[in-house]
């Protein structure tokens, strides 16, 4: 699976990596999600089975405020999936958030363990 987003953000104007200054940027993010799952059972992706989760969302920064470093933020994500039934499942594992810092030449590494919830919404009419 993967998806592409494009928002417009106001971002508050910084004056250090302590203080805020008056004012707002604008800029445009693109954010763009690759995910994977493969079936570690026969049973793939069906009512109590595990599979295995790799996932990357890269975010890139763009507009006329944005002169230096185009580079928001890298997130990647390995772990497992449970999927309770067939609209519910639970992803836990290792995620790793590479970010750019208010002064753009400075970047943190953040390494956590995530556990998401995930529920598919079924909108489709019964046809019977």
């Amino acid at each position: 699976m993967q998806w592409l987003r494009l928002e417009e953000r106001f971002r508050r104007k910084i004056a250090s990596n302590d203080q805020l200054a008056e004012g707002y940027n604008f800029n445009f993010r693109l954010r763009y999600n690759f995910l994977s799952q493969f079936p570690l059972s026969k049973r793939a992706f069906q009512s109590k089975t595990l599979s295995f989760v790799l996932n990357d969302e890269i975010h890139i920064n763009f507009g006329k405020q944005i002169v230096n470093n185009y580079f928001d933020q890298n997130r990647f994500f390995l772990g497992f999936a449970y999927h309770v039934n067939s609209h519910d499942n639970v992803q836990f594992g290792y995620m790793n958030v590479f970010q750019q810092l208010p002064a753009g030449n400075q970047y943190r590494s953040i390494h956590m363990a995530r556990v998401y919830y995930f529920h598919n919404l079924d909108l489709r009419r019964d046809r019977k």
